[in-house]
């Protein structure tokens, strides 16, 4: 009866991270094989990382964007902190800010169709107190499902009303897993 109480504990347990070791993990992207669908060159998803939010990343023709991020290793993810684009008036322009953001792990040629038709993996509404908020706001992942992340693609669906969609910055919050370095792997 013990081990069988044991063995039932155990497959009840959900995995956990010890936060004390988490840490920005951008610096574990792949920048060659990241990528922003619908960005305008002037402001491209590489100025998310920075760390100055008057730089930021713009969409082009409409609000949505589209964000591909690879890592050069398998990482758990805990959270994201999405940082509020600064506009020329010194705060953050909430009206080009995401509201709707969809994340899906995993999945490395996602397109604004596929965006619309898969369910994702994580979504947030952010509010308009979260985005102008001067160091952004931290959105937790159901980290059960973020164990094993190779990509990220991040969907900002919709905006607070801008023609187009701004974001001032992206940090990924977690850990790398031990010894997945995906560089070291060769293509067929």
């Amino acid at each position: 009866k013990i081990q069988n109480s044991s063995r039932m504990q155990a497959a009840e347990s959900k995995p956990s991270l010890d936060t004390s070791t988490l840490r920005d993990i951008s610096s574990l992207l792949s920048k060659g094989e990241c990528y922003c669908l619908n960005e305008k060159s002037s402001h491209p998803h590489t100025n998310l990382f920075i760390g100055d939010n008057r730089l930021g990343l713009m969409s082009d023709a409409d609000e949505q964007l589209m964000i591909h991020l690879q890592f050069n290793e398998t990482v758990k993810v805990h959270s994201l902190t999405f940082l509020g684009f600064e506009g020329t008036g010194g705060g953050v322009d909430i009206e080009r800010s995401p509201r709707i953001v969809k994340v899906f792990v995993n999945r490395p040629s996602m397109g604004f169709s596929d965006a619309e038709d898969v369910i994702p993996t994580e979504e947030f509404e952010l509010t308009e107190e979260e985005i102008g908020s001067p160091g952004g706001v931290e959105k937790v992942v159901r980290f059960v499902k973020f164990q094993r992340v190779t990509s990220l693609s991040v969907f900002v669906e919709e905006n607070f009303g801008g023609e187009e969609s701004a974001l001032g910055g992206l940090k990924i919050h977690g850990v790398p897993v031990a010894g997945t370095n995906m560089s070291d792997f060769k293509k067929c």
